[in-house]
């Protein structure tokens, strides 16, 4: 029984480092915590539950086919194939119900809340989830079989090398649902599906070289090549879409500095700094109004930032006479109430707090 505190203890460390540094990429339009920790928990419980519900009859129905006899060799084929074929037909989808319901009940589906870098995000955070627990499974199985060796050895392999490994998997779905939310043209209904097939894809390659060509040599090789290209894909679509948030944000605020905030406030707001975790709390520390405060009327920033931007690129109306967005009011609000109990996104000039103006 040592062995599964010894997994949790070395599995939940790393797993959080993860989420965090996931999390810290949607600075501009950050989900709450709470929606957060239940993709995580989806991923963690839901998923893992309706992937193994789902792999009894799969494997049940692969050893009918390709072990009737009963024989090692059948064995290994069947564990072969359900690891290349079915775990990623199955894990996926399994992973991706979760997506699927924060997207059909988000009561306001636009680009700056649940866009292609807020499902990327979701998707990660459910495939962490997944990560825990299928890892410390792995990893409890591999110390009861060969000891300390198996156990730090897998350890290694699994959560230090591959922890990102179905973070990545369901960030395409994620991706492919973002873009089903802000595409107009038909193409929108082909993306959650192609996003799907490319988490399903990478997901089999990589069980690919891990049980056909086994966990040794060019597997192992194999393995890491594909883990780190895609690596490398995953946190430059990540970044770039965290830079076309920071454009629009700058954007959207050019006609309000001067007025709900200061030049100073503005520069600090569209720092590329931003996007470098832990760097936004440093920043904000200890100026006036208090940590909560000064956050809260960055946020209400960003809100107004992105629902001006919006507004910039719709088709203008002939008949309708220019009005406030419910959500742009509310922000224009909050922010002049900042303003007016002193609290700042920055030292020097502060801004005026008039009327709100329709620019």
């Amino acid at each position: 029984m040592v062995w599964i505190p010894l997994a949790i203890l070395g599995v939940v460390p790393l797993v959080l480092a993860y989420f965090i540094v996931i999390r810290s990429v949607d600075r501009y339009a950050p989900e709450p915590w709470w929606v957060l920790f239940v993709c995580f928990a989806w991923g963690a419980v839901g998923a893992v539950i309706l992937s193994i519900l789902v792999s009894v009859v799969g494997e049940g129905a692969l050893v009918a086919a390709l072990n009737p006899e009963d024989t090692s060799a059948g064995q290994k084929l069947v564990n072969n194939t359900a690891a290349t074929f079915m775990a990623p037909l199955v894990e996926e989808p399994a992973k991706a119900l979760g997506l699927l319901a924060i997207y059909l009940f988000a009561s306001r589906r636009v680009d700056e809340t649940h866009g292609p870098l807020a499902g990327m995000v979701y998707g990660g955070i459910i495939g962490l989830g997944f990560t825990l627990t299928e890892d410390i499974l792995y990893i409890v199985e591999a110390g009861k079989e060969l000891g300390g060796t198996g156990f730090f050895g897998v350890f290694f392999v699994r959560t230090v090398l591959l922890g990102f490994g179905h973070a990545t998997f369901t960030a395409l779905t994620g991706l492919g649902l973002g873009l089903w939310v802000t595409m107009s043209d038909p193409w929108r209904w082909a993306m959650p599906v192609l996003g799907l097939a490319g988490g399903m894809l990478i997901h089999a390659g990589r069980n690919l070289f891990g049980s056909f060509l086994e966990m040794e040599g060019a597997g192992v090789i194999m393995i890491l090549l594909l883990h780190g290209l895609v690596m490398a894909l995953f946190f430059a679509l990540l970044v770039w879409l965290a830079l076309r948030d920071r454009q629009r944000v700058m954007t959207g605020l050019q006609g309000v500095v001067g007025d709900l905030i200061s030049r100073e406030e503005y520069d600090r707001i569209i720092n590329p700094w931003m996007l470098v975790p832990g760097w936004n709390v440093f920043n904000l520390w200890g100026l006036p109004g208090g940590y909560s405060a000064i956050r809260e009327k960055q946020l209400s920033c960003f809100r107004l930032a992105f629902i001006r931007h919006r507004a910039l690129n719709e088709p203008p109306s002939r008949t309708d006479p220019p009005v406030l967005d419910p959500v742009e009011l509310e922000a224009i609000t909050a922010i002049r109430e900042a303003n007016a109990r002193g609290v700042y996104l920055a030292a020097g000039p502060t801004p005026p707090t008039g009327p709100p103006i329709i620019h």
